[in-house]
């Protein structure tokens, strides 16, 4: 059931930052010899943590086709992601590559004619993209959505309450 492997995604993924974070403390701690050694560590680990953020947003995508998105629910959050998308679009505080996706979720949730279930649907579908630059960049997904997108945040755990 997919219901079943989203939960498992989300297990995996709150079980690998648990991790990445008690490497993180163990290489605060280090003796300067063992740095090297724990900090490789924590890269490999962030690569497992990337993959498990992959896999979750696609299990997401999948489901989130089959859900009904009420127009009223929808115009919500479509316009919080479009007032959000245009003020970090000016920010410093991202990279070129985040500032990028978000100009291309903007133009998209902007489209005239487009209902905007339809739009929110297809930013879903768009976010494992994003996942993959994010580490690039240093920034944590989950984090910068439910800083930058707490309305759009609370539908998608709602979403997976559904399931």
């Amino acid at each position: 059931m997919t219901s079943d492997s989203l939960r498992q995604a989300e297990r995996n993924r709150k079980r690998l930052r648990e991790q990445l974070a008690s490497k993180q403390d163990a290489w605060v701690t280090a003796a300067p010899e063992e740095k090297m050694r724990i900090q490789q560590g924590i890269d490999d680990h962030k690569q497992l943590i990337k993959r498990a953020d992959e896999e979750y947003w696609e299990i997401l995508a999948d489901e989130s086709s089959e859900v009904q998105i009420t127009d009223d629910e929808s115009e919500i959050i479509v316009a919080e992601i479009v007032g959000q998308a245009e003020k970090l679009s000016n920010s410093q505080d991202y990279s070129e590559e985040v500032l990028d996706w978000l100009e291309k979720i903007h133009k998209e949730l902007t489209e005239p004619g487009v209902p905007a279930a339809a739009k929110l649907k297809g930013v879903v579908s768009s976010m494992p993209p994003f996942v993959g630059i994010s580490y690039e960049a240093e920034l944590d997904t989950e984090v910068f959505l439910r800083k930058n997108f707490p309305t759009f945040t609370k539908w998608i755990r709602g979403l997976k309450k559904k399931f």
